[in-house]
């Protein structure tokens, strides 16, 4: 697992993979069963450092768990008056799963040129589809009901006709490469640079580069033995997170509003001085183990809903299941809710229908991604005779 940098949006390297085949084609490889229980998926990008370029964004919008409610990201993007090109989007996780349209919230995230960081759900579909494109490649569905029977599937939360799978095997490649992309960690470059993204968490105690990546993608609670999903271990980890990294401690009070005592001018004081250490620190290492970003935006806890704290801000208030879906705004710290009118996870689903729902949605974006590439061809051919 290593960093990578990237810049602002480039829609165009991103679509640069439409122009990669865009369905699954399988063959008969002779396997060995050892392989296919030993395969292990390539593990995600730890962190991504944003790095600012001059045609910066003048918003980035923090989107929260979308889990495929296609519908309300569009309508949460029209009531923000998204901007292509002006704006730029985050995704905190878990665009997939659960709700009824996966592929397309992936295909509208891609064709915005949306960042993102990978949930445990995003994680699960990433892992489906490298087995299916590795060991599993070729295999019928009979073939892999055989191996689940049998406990010869490589992953325990692997299961067949769920709906990670028929997300991974209906996926066209374009989009899954972008998901699989995502890294669990987004350091933001300036003049948002005290801000980082995650889906589930960040441990305070350690490094930004010795996180541990399942933990980055499920945590809620930090417990005595280290974060845990269950939010009966412990404490809940921004809370953990306030009493480290806040400048007093206990209450996550920030430094704007820490004393009643303070002139203004103290207080102005005071902020430039913290400022000035941030930039020394920034300046003598380019190492992000150094960087003390006090901000986290992360997704994951439906449980808890919306979670807006100084140093924490939880977007996952529960859109698949009839909720809300959330946008955090900077600069400005606007939080932007639209109303979900629909669980889409009560009565267990039909994955049967949601899956033959999927291949439909699937043969759409092919067709589409198809037709704008020939006209594009005949875009470039007109042009072509114009010029002789």
């Amino acid at each position: 697992m290593y960093p990578s940098t990237d810049n602002f949006a480039h829609p165009a390297d991103i679509n640069a993979a439409a122009n990669e085949p865009n369905a699954y084609k399988p063959a008969k490889p002779k396997r060995q069963e050892s392989d296919i229980k030993s395969f292990r998926a390539n593990e995600p990008v730890l962190y991504e450092e944003k790095t600012t370029v001059p045609s910066a964004p003048s918003r980035l919008i923090f989107i929260g768990d979308i889990h495929g409610c296609v519908e309300y990201f569009n309508k949460l993007l029209e009531t923000v008056e998204f901007k292509q090109g002006s704006d730029q989007v985050v995704l905190v996780g878990d665009l997939v799963a659960k709700g009824p349209d996966s592929l397309g919230v992936v295909n509208k995230a891609r064709s915005i040129g949306a960042w993102g960081t990978r949930g445990n759900h995003d994680d699960r579909v990433v892992r489906w589809g490298d087995f299916l494109q590795g060991p599993g490649k070729g295999l019928s569905e009979s073939d892999l009901e055989s191996l689940q029977s049998s406990g010869d599937l490589p992953y325990d939360d692997f299961e067949i006709g769920g709906d990670h799978y028929n997300i991974a095997s209906t996926m066209p490649a374009c989009d899954f490469a972008y998901l699989a992309r995502f890294p669990t960690m987004i350091v933001l470059p300036a003049p948002y640079d005290e801000w980082a993204v995650a889906h589930g968490g960040i441990v305070p105690t350690k490094p930004i580069a010795q996180q541990d990546p399942d933990d980055v993608m499920t945590m809620r609670n930090i417990g005595p033995d280290g974060p845990s999903s269950k939010k009966d271990e412990g404490e809940a980890w921004f809370d953990v997170w306030a009493e480290k990294i806040g400048p007093l401690g206990g209450n996550g009070t920030s430094v704007e509003s820490s004393s009643a005592d303070s002139t203004g001018e103290e207080k102005e004081e005071a902020e430039d001085e913290e400022k000035e250490q941030t930039n020394r620190k920034r300046q003598t290492s380019s190492s992000l183990d150094t960087i003390q970003f006090k901000k986290v935006i992360y997704g994951h806890d439906a449980g808890r809903d919306l979670q807006i704290h100084d140093f924490t801000k939880g977007l996952d208030s529960r859109c698949v299941y009839g909720g809300k879906l959330t946008a955090f705004i900077l600069p400005g710290e606007q939080v932007v809710s639209i109303d979900c009118g629909e669980d889409y996870t009560s009565g267990g689903g039909d994955n049967r229908r949601r899956r033959d729902m999927m291949i439909r949605r699937a043969q759409t974006l092919r067709a589409d991604a198809r037709k704008r590439r020939k006209e594009r061809r005949e875009a470039k051919r007109s042009s072509a005779g114009q010029k002789h």
